[in-house]
């Protein structure tokens, strides 16, 4: 998946400034599964606007820069159709708490155990602002149209990960402290 896409895949769903798009990249539901700088997110807008992906229709502010408000062609709902037809394969697992694991006998457990614990927090956090941005979706679920039941789906299974991460931070502390505990009987 390319940068490209998940913003034409924003802009699918309704135009949105530049701001905006940066914005759900670093605290909406972008920011899940891709991550973008604001730099990155305006390189890319001009970039598909050159390509005729994307156009935008300036909306004067004064006292400030106009704003953009991008919206999909039908050139980028094209490739984005394009992208999303293809099959997709699992994204590798790039994770630091990974190499942690493999090296973590070197420093005192209690190193670990921090950043651990600092983890867990960061995806217990994660876990609840999803759950609040879903709560609309579940609360209507009968009445959901497509793309709002899609955004749901996909909702549920970036709550599932951060779930899944709290548990294994549980389950990782419990063992190291179990562990601990039996070397300081020895």
């Amino acid at each position: 998946m390319a940068l490209k896409h998940t913003i034409l895949a924003f802009l699918s769903r309704q135009p949105l400034s530049g701001y905006e798009v940066a914005k759900e990249f670093a605290e909406g539901f972008g920011g899940c599964f891709w991550k973008a700088s604001q730099q990155q997110v305006y390189a890319e807008l001009a970039k598909l606007e050159q390509q005729g992906r994307v156009t935008y229709e300036v909306i004067p502010q004064p006292g400030r820069l106009d704003k953009k408000i991008y919206s999909i062609t039908s050139e980028g709902q094209e490739d984005l159709i394009s992208w999303l037809t293809q099959p997709t394969e699992p994204t590798a697992i790039r994770e630091d708490l990974g190499v942690i694991g493999l090296a973590g006998h070197l420093v005192p457990s209690q190193v670990v155990v921090l950043e651990i614990e600092r983890r867990q927090k960061l995806h217990r956090s994660m876990a609840q602002h999803l759950q609040k941005m879903d709560e609309h979706f579940a609360k209507n679920l009968d009445s959901l149209e497509l793309k709002d039941l899609y955004m749901h789906l996909v909702i549920r299974r970036a709550i599932r990960y951060q779930e899944d991460w709290v548990a294994w931070c549980n389950e990782s502390l419990e063992a190291i402290e179990r562990t601990m505990n039996d070397e300081s009987f020895e």
